[in-house]
């Protein structure tokens, strides 16, 4: 293998010299009128060229795969070459006899001979391999997407080494009627006629068997829709890289992924701007509360190398900061890192905490966070969440931080739970002191919805379960809620900070929540994950519904009714606005609940929820 490709190479020098040769000659003929071998001319640009193109790297791009890239780095390559050749020929005689503006014409030429030349061989190696490929060892596949991902995909089929043959394209635009055509493959209807275009396709022998999603702005209901008609038809299902990670000449077999959990959301995910946020974390000093949690841990790994000054990890689990600090020394040096276990209801450790390391950036992460856990042990519940933030947050006021996050969640949205409470509670906290603070910390607060694969959350218990063979338990047949990526929540987070701290004073107070789209039943994403795993939902892994647990919702919301939405541009996220108790009141609220602690469980769940109100 290695020799034949030697041969090649050889073979496309040898080429390449007596093009050279010729487009000299040519440049020559055209400017004077009449043909006349310049000898010395010729020997110089048929050694300079191919030795120009060895050494800028021009032979190790295949004539099969030449792209326009490939065509860019020729026309420099050809410009280094042309100056090159004169120079030598200046130096040999000092361009006698050679018109001026041949070493222009030689220029073009030289980029159309090499150029067309490797253009035709790519053309003329893409229909071979496509007529000489069998359509019967190809597996028969349709396309969701008529975008530019759909079009170098076929193209990249249209290879031996392909072992898909693309027979129709289906198009997210609902209102398209007109049939296109995308490199000779129609487009046959609407991806919500998919199970109609199937059945039109098997009629007429054609069956496909594979659905290959090559857009990336398939929504959450369409992509459900796709997952029943390809459980129902028994295909299999994959998705294409996108557009831009997509690698001109490499295997199109492998740039097919499997469909995953991140995919069911059905939404382009929310980035984070990294060079904005780079630029505000440059020497700062971040402490980061609940680090070995699943937002905070995945917080440091993205924020360690945006130019920090100090990482202060702070949990009171030992041994998740500790295996955190070990991944992060790949990262950065380890001095960057310190480690702190402490409880958030310690006040005066947490103090010194302030005193020794002085952050300037505090993002608030630690919380009891389980509605079960919370409904039984209320009081917990109330010291961490509420009092854990209203104690951290004071010391941020007291010792100047630039601003402190708090990471909330949706279940603070007309809460019916401990949890979701106690969140509400530290939200109120956090928004009235950045609303009346004198101060100059500014004070941030995002909601987030559920988040995928972080610990507790449905995602790792549906994996768990099924890899056991089952059941997988629901709570209940018709529960929805808001999903985002574990990427997409620290995104929210830096975005966020950055926007709020930057915000005028008639944005101060307000609640920073993701755009996370139409919410997802939880039923559907059980059998969806399921199928994913290669079973059958209900015959292979059974579902079981449980019922709704004490203080669980059966759908959530982003935002109540007596909150105000705010839109502010294409930033990923909106604000919500409301209205807010001021010092005196919170004092009152805080006070009364600490009264509540000797009540049963029932009663300062009650209490707690009158407070909130």
């Amino acid at each position: 293998m290695k020799n034949f490709l030697n041969l090649k190479i050889i073979i496309a020098i040898v080429i390449d010299f007596i093009l050279s040769g010729a487009a000299i000659n040519i440049s020559n003929y055209i400017r004077l009128s009449f043909f006349e071998v310049i000898k010395v001319e010729t020997i110089s640009a048929c050694l300079l060229l191919p030795v120009v193109f060895i050494f800028l790297g021009i032979y190790k791009r295949p004539w099969k795969y030449f792209s326009i890239d490939d065509l860019w780095s020729l026309v420099k390559a050809c410009l280094l070459a042309n100056i090159l050749i004169f120079l030598a020929i200046f130096i040999f005689n000092r361009l006698e006899n050679i018109p001026r503006l041949v070493t222009i014409l030689n220029l073009f030429i030289l980029v159309f001979v090499t150029g067309s030349t490797r253009i035709i061989y790519r053309t003329i190696f893409e229909k071979f391999a496509f007529l000489s490929s069998s359509d019967k060892t190809r597996i028969p596949t349709l396309l969701i997407g008529s975008g530019d991902n759909a079009d170098f995909f076929i193209r990249a089929t249209e290879r031996t080494d392909s072992i898909y043959n693309v027979i129709g394209i289906l198009d997210l635009d609902h209102n398209k009627t007109k049939e296109l055509l995308i490199r000779g493959v129609s487009v046959l209807g609407s991806v919500k006629d998919l199970d109609k275009i199937i059945d039109k396709l098997q009629f007429n022998k054609k069956n496909p068997q594979k659905i290959i999603i090559t857009s990336n702005s398939l929504n959450a209901k369409d992509m459900s829709n796709v997952m029943k008609t390809v459980d129902a038809k028994g295909m299999t299902i994959g998705r294409a890289q996108s557009p831009n990670q997509l690698i001109e000449g490499s295997n199109i077999n492998s740039q097919v992924k499997d469909i995953s959990i991140e995919d069911l959301l059905g939404r382009r995910q929310n980035k984070l701007e990294h060079s904005k946020m780079k630029s505000f974390l440059k020497n700062q000093t971040v402490l980061i509360t609940g680090a070995g949690g699943s937002i905070g841990s995945e917080l440091a790994r993205t924020i360690i190398s945006l130019g920090l000054k100090k990482l202060i990890l702070l949990d009171i689990s030992e041994n998740s900061i500790f295996n955190l600090a070990n991944e992060l020394k790949k990262q950065v040096q380890q001095k960057k890192t310190i480690l702190v276990c402490c409880n958030l209801r310690n006040g005066d450790e947490l103090e010194k905490v302030f005193i020794k390391y002085k952050p300037s950036i505090v993002y608030h992460a630690a919380a009891l966070k389980h509605v079960f856990i919370c409904e039984e042990n209320p009081t917990e519940a109330i010291r961490t969440n509420i009092f854990g933030t209203y104690s951290l947050a004071n010391l941020s006021e007291k010792y100047q931080v630039k601003c402190f996050v708090l990471i909330s969640t949706d279940k603070a949205v007309n809460p019916s739970s401990v949890m979701g409470a106690t969140k509400k509670f530290a939200e109120s906290i956090i928004q009235s002191k950045d609303r009346f603070s004198k101060s100059a910390t500014r004070f941030i607060t995002v909601r987030f919805g559920n988040v995928l694969g972080s610990q507790g959350s449905v995602v790792p218990l549906f994996k768990k379960q099924i890899s056991d063979g089952g059941p997988v338990t629901v709570t209940h047949k018709d529960v929805t809620r808001f999903f985002m990526t574990i990427n997409e929540a620290v995104a929210l987070v830096l975005n966020a900070t950055l926007e709020q701290y930057q915000a005028s004073a008639g944005l101060r107070g307000c609640v920073s929540v993701l755009n996370m789209g139409a919410s997802i039943k939880i039923d559907i994403l059980a059998k969806q994950m399921i199928k994913l795993a290669g079973f059958v939902p209900n015959k292979q892994i059974k579902i079981v519904y449980t019922g709704l647990t004490k203080g669980e919702k059966l759908h959530e919301s982003l935002y109540s009714k007596a909150e105000q939405k705010v839109e502010i541009g294409e930033k990923g996220f909106f604000l919500v606005k409301s209205k807010l108790s001021n010092r005196k009141d919170l004092i009152k609220k805080l006070d009364s609940l600490k009264n509540s602690y000797n009540y049963s469980n029932t009663s300062i769940k009650s209490h707690l929820l009158k407070l909130i109100k």
